[in-house]
């Protein structure tokens, strides 16, 4: 179970990282500030006004921030469960991680209420949100390999090291 968790808390992390850049990058490039990108995640709790807030607060950003890094950790778990804890196969890694954005973004947006989605069709198109959530799926595969790499690097060398 602790391994379980490195990997779950290594892949929420990097996948927390990659979303957030994106997020941030292309909410940038939308509205001219990095900020609406973040704060309509807090639409759940704010309501369809805060995309419009281009300033970072608690009450839109931070929130915002801490849903996403919520439903990141969800997402990791989920990913962390598919791909297993044994020996991977050539293929399942990058299937799994292919997956997984497609996968969240038809949860996110056709099995959850409005209320409850992330908020982002209020700032992006949907070729945005695509790489929003192409993001998510390679910021939590790199976490992945990385922690999955450092343990089979660690486990070569002899137990004094």
């Amino acid at each position: 179970m602790p391994r379980y968790i490195t990997r779950v808390a290594a892949s929420a992390v990097g996948g927390t990282i990659a979303c957030t850049a994106a997020l941030m990058a292309l909410s940038a490039r939308r509205t001219g500030s990095v900020w609406p990108g973040l704060n309509c995640t807090a639409h759940w709790f704010k309501g369809d006004r805060a995309a419009k807030v281009r300033t970072p607060d608690l009450s839109h950003t931070a929130v915002g921030f801490m849903t996403n890094v919520a439903a990141t950790m969800f997402w990791a778990a989920l990913y962390e469960g598919a791909l297993g804890a044994g020996h991977l196969t050539e293929w399942k890694f990058p299937i799994v991680s292919a997956a997984l954005g497609p996968i969240a973004a038809a949860a996110d947006y056709r099995a959850t209420p409005k209320r409850f989605t992330p908020g982002w069709e209020l700032v992006f198109t949907k070729r945005e949100m695509a790489l929003i959530y192409g993001a998510l799926a390679i910021g939590m595969a790199s976490g992945s390999a990385a922690v999955r790499l450092a343990g089979k690097s660690r486990s070569k060398f002899p137990k004094g090291l």
